[in-house]
């Protein structure tokens, strides 16, 4: 969703770099897929082996647009340009709780 030009995630907050991490992380769930698979075959026939590597395949491509399309959100949001407002009002933050125990900014 876009908000006053800002793509949004579902919590609300402006897609940023965690985003993006949480999108990676889903993305490597295939390999717990496959683990898991690779564990079952035993138990498996031949079109049941077939069917889950077909569904996997489809959750794979689902999970690798999902991400593509976060990074792209990510883009459009400033997050690589420096001039993202969310990661600008976090480092205040932090410089903010640094400066509290004397220590340098961030």
């Amino acid at each position: 969703m876009i908000v006053n030009g800002v793509h949004i995630n579902d919590k609300g907050m402006p897609i940023d770099s965690f985003d993006l991490k949480q999108a990676i992380m889903e993305a490597w769930h295939v390999v717990d897929d496959l683990k898991l698979l690779m564990q079952r075959l035993e138990y498996m026939n031949e079109d049941q082996i077939a069917s889950a590597i077909h569904g996997l395949e489809i959750f794979a491509d689902m999970r690798c647009e999902s991400l593509w399309n976060t990074f792209e959100n990510c883009i459009s949001n400033g997050v690589f340009d420096g001039n993202n407002r969310r990661t600008t009002e976090i480092t205040e933050t932090l410089d903010e709780i640094a400066e509290s125990f004397g220590q340098e900014k961030l």
